[in-house]
């Protein structure tokens, strides 16, 4: 019990009050980190342990390192506000992220926190299935010769492919300019609390908002995609069915 209240006290001088995780950058998700935490609350009913860890949760969740069209997290962020990632995406990352959010959505009831994992969930299974069984490993940062240019948006895109109101609603949520973010484009993130979108838009923003996302995702599975690395590491597999199977229950 020493050596784990050592850590957490350490844990907690280093962490970035204000955006969540440690303090720095680059900033990766430090999923055995954020496991230990929600332990510790599991354990000891530490409040400042579920404090740690739903604070890098949300805050990742709203951010760019996270994949807001089609779910699934990139593998860290280069600055330290979980804005711009680097665009890579590896399996481990979904089942241990996958499972500190469940666990998190377990022990506060925060429904943000089970909407973050059914997606990251929902995107193994739909993109990173094998034909032949268990999932694939990664995808490569890059495609088109430049990092990102699947994952990103200018609003002239938008206007091409929605309606007037969704692309505006769009705009509106994710805060997205015509100078963007990144490169001259948009990286989707969500720069308030989900619950204060629900209070802006109404009780049927989550899904008015699905939906425009799905528009979306569909439009952008027709770009050049990134490379793809189709190994299977049995261990990383045999996590995502770990994670997969406890979430069973909750969906």
């Amino acid at each position: 019990d020493n050596i784990r209240d050592q850590v957490s006290q350490a844990l907690f001088q280093k962490e970035d009050r204000s955006a969540g995780g440690l303090a720095g950058a680059p900033k990766f998700p430090q999923e055995p980190l954020l496991l230990f935490m929600l332990d510790r609350v599991i354990r000891n009913r530490d409040k400042n342990a579920v404090g740690f860890a739903t604070r890098s949760l949300d805050a990742m969740g709203r951010g760019g390192i996270y994949d807001q069209a089609a779910g699934g997290f990139h593998r860290y962020s280069v600055d330290a506000e979980w804005l711009v990632p680097h665009f890579e995406k590896m399996l481990y990352n979904q089942s241990q992220l996958g499972l500190a959010y469940l666990q998190a959505y377990r022990l506060t009831g925060n429904e943000f926190f089970k909407r973050i994992c059914k997606q990251t969930l929902d995107y193994v299974l739909r993109d990173m299935q094998l034909p032949e069984g268990g999932f694939y490993s990664a995808t490569d940062a890059d495609s088109e010769g430049a990092e990102g240019v699947f994952f990103l948006w200018t609003i002239a895109e938008l206007n091409e492919v929605l309606s007037t109101d969704e692309a505006k609603f769009i705009v509106d949520v994710y805060g997205l300019s015509e100078y963007g973010n990144f490169e001259g484009s948009n990286i989707l993130n969500l720069s308030l609390p989900f619950t204060d979108y629900e209070n802006q838009f109404g009780a049927s923003f989550s899904e008015d908002l699905d939906r425009i996302l799905l528009k979306l995702y569909q439009v952008r599975e027709e770009r050049m995609h990134p490379l793809r690395d189709d190994k299977l590491i049995v261990a990383w597999a045999s996590a995502m069915i770990s994670t997969l199977a406890q979430a069973g229950s909750y969906y």
